[in-house]
């Protein structure tokens, strides 16, 4: 199964240097193979394509300052969406007045916890590295979004 996306321009925002602010908002929908625990290699390749974008829309914006961080948030919040989370995954990045946001929506009621990975573990680290890079991060009232923010 080949991956689909929806990447929508939403709301212009211009800064001292002209420059046009459009969110970047995009969609995708599961393979069918992949479920809460199990994600097919289809779906494996998303977390990649979302650092992608969000890089190329901090480089339009100007802000290359805030990628590495930037990519970093995303790629953990996608990849928990995509282990937890049921139904399609939706990632949102904009600009408020002083914050990046970034937004990832799974799906899923239940709120992630934060966990303590032993020294080997290859996972559960990803909430530990949000909290630690992020400004803030949390989750929406009905748990099916999780965000963080960093400084502009």
């Amino acid at each position: 199964m080949t991956p689909t996306a929806t990447i929508a321009r939403q709301g212009n925002r211009t800064c001292s240097h002209d420059r046009a602010y459009t969110s970047l908002d995009l969609s995708f929908v599961r393979a069918s193979g992949s479920t809460a625990g199990a994600v097919t290699e289809t779906d494996q390749v998303w977390p990649r394509c979302v650092r992608r974008l969000i890089r190329a829309r901090l480089v339009h914006w100007c802000r290359p300052d805030l990628t590495d961080s930037a990519e970093l948030l995303a790629t953990e919040l996608v990849t928990n969406a995509l282990k937890h989370g049921c139904g399609d995954v939706g990632v949102r990045m904009y600009p408020t007045a002083d914050r990046l946001r970034i937004e990832v929506r799974d799906g899923s009621h239940e709120f992630p916890v934060p966990r303590t990975a032993a020294p080997d573990d290859e996972d559960g680290r990803g909430l530990l590295l949000v909290t630690v890079i992020a400004e803030d991060w949390g989750v929406s009232p009905d748990g099916t979004t999780t965000w963080c923010t960093l400084l502009l």
